[in-house]
């Protein structure tokens, strides 16, 4: 048990004499420079994709508000067509009644 405690003692000596060998490391010369020229590049010669303009507040509620109105148009147009096709089979059978054009046949068993 002592044995082990000295080992973790000179495993924990040891890393910490190895950090105070450390130096800083350094950036080859001019590599800002260098890393700014290049980002400047690439934002320069970025062309705006249609995500792009998403990310724009006032085009995407824009696009919102569009997509909405066109869902109501939409419900409405498919309630007012349900609305005439009731009308038109009431009408049909108000007919059909009217002048007793049933299904039955003029055959009885």
């Amino acid at each position: 048990m002592m044995k082990n405690d000295t080992k973790q003692k000179q495993d924990i000596d040891a890393i910490l004499n190895s950090i105070d060998h450390i130096s800083r490391a350094e950036a080859p010369p001019y590599f800002y420079t260098r890393l700014l020229a290049r980002m400047e590049g690439t934002k320069a010669t970025a062309k705006p994709g249609f995500l792009q303009w998403l990310n724009r507040p006032a085009i995407s509620i824009s696009l919102l508000t569009l997509f909405l109105i066109l869902n109501v148009i939409a419900i409405r147009g498919i309630i007012i067509s349900n609305k005439a096709a009731q009308a038109a089979t009431t009408a049909a059978q108000s007919f059909a009644t009217e002048y007793n054009l049933g299904t039955s046949t003029g055959y009885s068993n």
